[in-house]
């Protein structure tokens, strides 16, 4: 006897494979990544303090400025924050 695929079988085997292949990869990685989020920081601690963007005087959150520039944000001290308003 002699085992031999036939052409369509083997046709039918590498038209498909990829795609398989292609789906077990997707779906190993959604399993794998499905339950991972981003990191939570806690918010500041009194002990945590920020430079300003502006001069480089550090202090808390809660004495600096938030400044938005397109998407991010920055923090200036008060004093920083009066000289750009005053110009």
């Amino acid at each position: 006897m002699n085992p031999t695929l036939s052409p369509d079988a083997f046709n039918t085997f590498f038209a498909w494979a990829p795609w398989v292949i292609g789906l077990l990869i997707y779906l190993t990685f959604f399993i794998a990544k499905r339950h991972e989020s981003a990191p939570v920081h806690a918010s500041s601690s009194p002990s945590e303090s920020f430079a300003c963007g502006q001069c480089g005087r550090r202090g808390g959150r809660d004495a600096m400025v938030a400044q938005d520039h397109g998407g991010a944000v920055s923090y200036v001290c008060g004093d920083c924050a009066t000289a750009q308003v005053a110009h």
